[in-house]
């Protein structure tokens, strides 16, 4: 288990959003409104001085879906001109869930 923690300008969040619909992942966290600098941009401190927000989201995925997304991440950041997503991969040693998820039935009457 991995989690891919995102920093992007708040204005980028539907074009994140789309690329993990894309990628079938659904299990994610979102700080709508966070204040800094990430590494293509001037800082956002949503002041006179320094307007606007960046966002942050915290992903969780399984290991082979970590490279997809980072490498969905790296496609999208040559697409994108000025601003782009800068991606953190951290190992996740234990997970609780509020849910378990359903375990699928095998039907083996065939």
């Amino acid at each position: 288990m991995k989690l891919v923690v995102m920093n992007y300008y708040i204005g980028m969040h539907l074009d994140v959003k789309e690329m993990l619909d894309k990628l079938g992942l659904c299990t994610y966290t979102r700080v709508p409104e966070v204040e800094g600098r990430i590494s293509c941009g001037e800082p956002r401190e949503d002041s006179h001085v320094w307007p606007g927000s960046n966002s942050a989201m915290f992903v969780w995925v399984d290991d082979p879906q970590a490279e997809e997304l980072l490498s969905a991440i790296e496609s999208f950041n040559e697409k994108v001109h000025g601003e782009g997503v800068d991606a953190y991969l951290v190992e996740v040693s234990r997970r609780v869930m509020a849910k378990k998820p359903e375990k699928k039935s095998v039907d083996h009457s065939s």
